[in-house]
């Protein structure tokens, strides 16, 4: 892949702990970069005007022509319908208006990874003359027009997150679905393709003993059994490794693993859904789902949304399969519950709109004959929380045994410098190669007891973030320090409880746990090994972060721990569970899958979307074959990759 020219700039050595830029500084360097643009030379003697213009830059957005051709890109690979996935939302009203017909055969509920792989996969095998949609909370994000500064980032962020109104959801189309709860907050994607627009395309697969867990449904005991899926989920998202000391942050982070140790599994550059290089597209860069992309440009934007068109989102593969397979896709529609009629499921669902800051609802519903809930975890047991009566009777461990995966930030600073970690978006010439947000991952694993294992991953900070931080860490090109994200194996002891009408997660003593205590350890371990120092960041509170959100519709062989099977059905809890005449299994809930992150019943200790790919692979697979739904299927094999 052409590499960009180096700018020749030297590294900066300023010490980062004697920078003017702190917290209180924020404010303070807005009114010093306008007067640095109005000549007031009394900055230039040490340096400060290059640094306060820059931080004024990084403050300021627009078009680019990466952002243009992305967009165009994109167009141009949905021009059969029109330029854009989402169908036109007066479409499902018009269907909605009957009341009493069986409208779709196929409802899918979400667009990350769970709902799209089952969505794409039984798009391949329903016979013509039935109709399937998606029903996607969020909207549709044109690559090219994701936010790209802290403005944008906070008009974004669908909850508001401090203040009287903390925790309630002012701005539901935003990208960024934000909860705030007591011990631990959540963010996750949202729009049409869900946690695969903002995350860091990191793609593990966990130790193998993770399945042999209690919790875990003996049918997945042997993680060979999802191989076949893994596999398929890997070529859909185009895998890449890292190449070796491609970036900066690359090399430190590998020099820093060797003081640790030189057990060959230590250190590992892992694999990533982004676009390296041109080994996936055609000679119209086309990849092999028609879609137009064009390879990495090394920005470190990943989690800011990819405008340069790179990242292998599920806009890029699975929706588009299930788009050409003549699945409607209709956007800015929540859902909030389901009933159960004779024969079919009613959705109850309100259309979102948003227009000059003003929030309109309108209520709809449409029925159909099946139903597969994926809108992540914990809005999935949310939804069915919400859906429960004497028809629709689920398992009492429904919302409960809730992990945010071991999820952890820190940060370490004081480094010497030429680290590199701040995005510099789409925009040709403005900033070093930084690479993609996640590129390499360190598995502290010695010891016996994998729930002991701990992983932890470099990260950049997106041009959306990088002020902030700047100020945060006192660094003002964030060239002196680096990111820990760490994952390991938490209780999955959080439960969904309802305070002031909104689902919320409750953990107690989440915050003093000996785990949280371990990841800490690990953290200034490496710090050390980097040479610089461990950096806990309190500016949003004490609370843990989780990008990672699973269970809360864990799988289970039984009714009383789990919400659903190994195969994603729907436990039906009447009398307290029962066994079913007919098949002599445990019964279900016919027709009612749940498919996405909430059907974990653990922490993986990895990131997460490759198993759940994997799971949800599987539970297609199920549907399309499942005799009871036989009549809905073709025996043809899938269509599309």
């Amino acid at each position: 892949m052409p590499r960009q020219q180096s700018t020749g700039e030297k590294p900066n050595t300023v010490n980062p702990g004697k920078t003017s830029l702190n917290r209180r500084g924020v404010l303070k360097s807005a009114v010093a970069v306008g007067a640095a643009l109005t000549g007031n030379q009394s900055l230039h003697a040490d340096g400060r005007l290059g640094k306060l213009v820059k931080i004024g830059q990084r403050a300021r957005s627009g078009q680019s022509a990466l952002k243009q051709r992305a967009a165009s890109d994109y167009a141009r690979s949905l021009q059969a319908y029109g330029g854009r996935l989402a169908n036109p939302i007066r479409d499902l009203f018009r269907t909605s208006q009957n009341p009493d017909s069986v409208h779709f055969s196929v409802v899918v509920i979400g667009s990350g990874y769970g709902a799209s792989i089952a969505a794409a996969r039984i798009s391949q095998r329903l016979g013509d003359q039935y109709r399937m949609c998606i029903l996607e909370r969020g909207k549709e994000w044109v690559p090219g027009t994701f936010p790209d500064t802290f403005s944008a980032v906070s008009a974004n962020a669908s909850n508001v997150f401090a203040g009287p109104t903390k925790g309630q959801r002012a701005r539901p189309l935003g990208v960024f679905n934000l909860m705030m709860n007591d011990e631990v907050n959540i963010l996750s994607g949202n729009g049409l393709g869900g946690g695969s627009l903002i995350n860091a395309s990191i793609a593990l697969r966990p130790n193998s003993k993770v399945f042999q867990q209690q919790r875990w449904p003996a049918a997945l005991n042997n993680a060979e059994v999802l191989h076949p899926y893994y596999d398929r989920v890997a070529s859909a998202l185009s895998l890449s490794r890292t190449p070796f000391d491609q970036t900066p942050k690359v090399r430190i982070r590998r020099q820093a693993a060797e003081q640790i140790s030189r057990q060959p599994v230590f250190f590992d550059r892992s694999n990533i859904s982004v676009m390296y290089d041109y080994r996936y597209l055609d000679e119209e860069f086309r990849n092999s789902f028609g879609m137009i992309q064009r390879p990495c440009t090394l920005c470190g934007d990943c989690t800011n949304g990819c405008n340069v068109g790179a990242k292998n989102t599920l806009a890029m593969n699975y929706l588009p399969v299930a788009k050409h397979n003549g699945t409607e896709i209709y956007t800015q529609v929540e859902v909030n519950s389901i009933e159960k009629c004779a024969g079919y499921y009613r959705v109850h669902m309100t259309h979102i709109e948003e227009r000059n800051g003003q929030v309109s609802r309108t209520p709809l519903q449409v029925n159909s004959e099946l139903v597969v809930v994926g809108a992540g975890s914990p809005a999935s047991a949310a939804i069915l929380l919400d859906s429960q009566d004497e028809k629709l009777q689920f398992s009492p461990s429904l919302g409960r045994h809730w992990s945010g995966n071991g999820d952890a930030i820190g940060f370490v600073t004081g480094l010497p410098g030429g680290n590199n970690i701040g995005g510099f978006g789409a925009f040709q010439g403005q900033g070093k190669q930084v690479g993609p947000t996640v590129q390499t991952s360190l598995n502290f694993c010695d010891d016996e007891d994998f729930r002991k294992h701990l992983l932890i991953q470099d990260s950049s900070i997106p041009r959306g973030a990088k002020n902030l931080f700047s100020a945060l860490l006192r660094d003002p090109e964030l060239d002196h320090s680096m990111v820990m994200l760490g994952m390991g194996h938490d209780e999955s002891a959080g439960r969904l409880v309802k305070k002031m009408g909104r689902w919320q997660i409750k953990w107690e003593g989440l915050k003093s746990s000996a785990y949280r205590q371990r990841v800490f350890r690990h953290f200034e371990k490496l710090a050390k090994a980097h040479g610089g120092r461990y950096k806990r960041l309190k500016a949003f509170g004490d609370n843990l972060v989780t990008v990672h959100p699973l269970g809360g519709c864990g799988m289970s062989d039984e009714p009383t721990e789990g919400a659903v099977n190994h195969l994603g059905q729907v436990f039906d809890y009447q009398q307290g569970g029962y066994l079913d005449a007919g098949t002599g299994e445990l019964a279900v809930h016919r027709g009612l899958y749940v498919s996405d992150g909430s059907v974990i019943p653990t922490a993986l200790g990895v990131n997460p979307y490759m198993t759940i790919g994997a799971i949800s692979e599987r539970i297609a697979n199920h549907i399309v074959n499942n005799p009871e739904h036989s009549h809905l299927f073709s025996d043809s094999s899938f269509s599309g990759s």
